[in-house]
């Protein structure tokens, strides 16, 4: 095993150990069963501490140096500073919301943006962190503004964004926005899927009665799909560029009463509701109650054929009702990690998704990360059709109607009401 996989094991062991000496069988919060903050290196965690320093003085005095910590090259600091605004009131305010739609905005003009295909994937991991913390503020003043972000997005960035506006809090377009989106056969059933489940999270409505199935699935069953964990979003002691902690499968979507739900696989510890080696049925619980985003959807390099897809999401789904427990580096059959499971799970189908460079002394990743890295995007082989309209046409009218109210109560600079458009052409696969 190489040094640095050895200096991966020493702290992993450390935080085994915190893991474990705490009370079994709680409906564990993520950051009490997968602690970024235990992984920070000496620098960020100093850093992080004079942050909490910080927003602990005189209430309101601290929001726009924490807001300008949003842009701290460290996701560490980044993510400490959010989180200090949200302990201390601080969320809603002017310089972080400015701060976090300028990443984006940043983003989307760069140069080479290629969607899924990210010349850099360091941009990309930091919009999506940047769309997250958007819906961390809660101000539903933001509304507008993700919706024009929601125009031009690839599937990824649609399920952040959903997910950001059900985090905001009450106001009136959330939810009609939402259920244009869940209601809309021309988008893919993954993104509806995510709609419906916002539309349940504000408590409207979340069913539409002769629902229509999408023309497209979206992601593909089989696709290894990543969100924030032991090494998430506050983490840079592996790699400072890849906040990605937890690792699953997308086992596809369903219809049942009214609404498209997901289907997912994953492993988690023993004492998470369902713990061990699980399905769910919702981005809530893939997220940790949405504590993370969602990174991406991804394969193996060598693409899985529909047979070994097949084989990946019915041998999850069946190992997912055999109460099949959570140990930390073990590759089964009985006992699992989350990498390794997942790693499991394409393996036993005829793949590595894992490159060999990448993987440990044992031939297994340590990490998500690790896994995260050595596979590819994965996108629809032919671009989506245009949305229908139906509802759709009144939603962007109310984006454009309301957007003008954002301008006016953020300030912000250039509030050209924009042109939503639903004909979105994501980058596809070359």
């Amino acid at each position: 095993m190489t040094l640095r996989n050895l200096g991966l094991a020493a702290v992993f062991i450390s935080f085994t150990f915190s893991q474990y000496t705490r009370a079994a069988g709680v409906d564990a919060r993520p950051d009490e069963d997968f602690p970024a903050t235990a992984a920070i290196d000496a620098g960020a965690a100093q850093r992080c501490a004079e942050v909490e320093a910080l927003a602990a003085g005189a209430p309101g005095s601290a929001g726009k140096a924490l807001a300008g910590l949003l842009s701290d090259p460290e996701p560490a600091v980044r993510a400490c500073a959010l989180r200090a605004m949200r302990s201390s009131g601080e969320a809603e305010n002017l310089a972080a919301a400015e701060t976090l739609l300028s990443e984006v905005d940043g983003y989307r003009a760069a140069s080479g943006n290629k969607g899924l295909f990210e010349d850099n994937l360091k941009a990309r991991l930091k919009a999506i962190d940047s769309i997250w913390a958007l819906g961390e503020l809660g101000d539903p003043r933001l509304m507008p503004k993700l919706a024009e972000f929601y125009s031009e997005a690839d599937e990824v960035i649609k399920i952040n964004l959903l997910i950001s506006m059900g985090k905001l809090r009450s106001n009136g377009r959330t939810a009609p926005f939402l259920l244009g989106i869940a209601a809309d056969p021309g988008e893919t059933a993954v993104v509806r899927a995510a709609a419906f489940e916002m539309l349940e999270h504000i408590g409207a409505p979340a069913a539409v009665a002769g629902l229509k199935p999408s023309a497209r699935a979206g992601m593909e069953k089989g696709d290894l799909i990543f969100t924030g964990g032991i090494v998430g979003t506050i983490s840079g002691w592996v790699s400072p560029d890849m906040p990605v902690g937890h690792a699953g499968i997308f086992a596809g979507t369903e219809i049942k009463d009214g609404r498209i739900r997901v289907i997912l696989a994953d492993c988690v510890p023993n004492s998470f509701k369902p713990g061990g080696v699980r399905n769910i049925y919702a981005w809530h619980t893939f997220t940790r109650n949405y504590e993370f985003p969602l990174y991406g959807n991804r394969t193996s390099k060598v693409r899985p054929t529909a047979a070994q897809r097949e084989r990946i999401v019915s041998r999850a789904l069946a190992m997912g009702k055999l109460g099949l427990k959570y140990k930390l580096f073990s590759r089964g059959p009985a006992e699992f990690d989350c990498v390794n499971y997942t790693e499991f799970l394409y393996e036993a189908a005829g793949l590595n998704p894992t490159d060999d460079r990448l993987e440990s002394g044992a031939g297994w990743p340590f990490t998500p990360w690790e896994q995260f890295e050595s596979t590819r995007p994965d996108s629809p082989a032919v671009p989506l059709r245009a949305a229908a309209d139906g509802g759709r046409a009144q939603d962007r009218e109310l984006i454009r109607r309301s957007f003008s109210s954002l301008a006016g109560a953020f300030g912000l600079k250039g509030g050209q009401i924009p042109e939503i458009d639903g004909d979105i052409q994501p980058a596809v696969s070359d």
